[in-house]
């Protein structure tokens, strides 16, 4: 009877820890790319840079996948890609572990495009915004 007693809590044990691991699962490690539209746009590295009035299209990326450096120079790529943008000579640095938009334009409208270019580019990186309007 004994016997029985322990066989019974054996597979009763064994019954839960099999079913507390069918109830994992294990973790999403893809990346989810947003679906373009057909407007104009231009790829550098893992982003899609818009063209005049095209919206953005980004790649899920970490601080940590790239340099700052090197996404501050992206993000200046795009700024000097951008036909508004483009009579100006606008800079983006990387100041610490922030990026840091720095020149001239001639309205507000222009200064706030130029931010959100930035933050396109770098959705995980503080801006800072020292574009002065003329």
């Amino acid at each position: 009877m004994q016997l029985l007693k322990l066989l019974v809590q054996g597979i009763s044990v064994s019954t839960v820890a099999i079913l507390g691991l069918g109830a994992c699962t294990p973790p999403n490690t893809s990346q989810t790319t947003v679906p373009s539209t057909s407007a104009p746009t231009r790829t550098t590295g893992n982003t899609t840079v818009p063209t005049a009035s095209a919206p953005a299209t980004t790649t899920a990326q970490t601080p940590q996948n790239q340099d700052i450096d090197d996404i501050a120079d992206r993000v200046e790529d795009a700024l000097e890609s951008d036909s508004t943008l483009k009579p100006f000579d606008l800079d983006a640095d990387d100041r610490d572990n922030s990026i840091v938009l720095t020149g001239r334009v001639q309205t507000a409208e222009q200064k706030a495009l130029a931010e959100q270019i930035a933050r396109q580019i770098a959705p995980n990186i503080s801006i800072n915004n020292e574009i002065i309007t003329q």
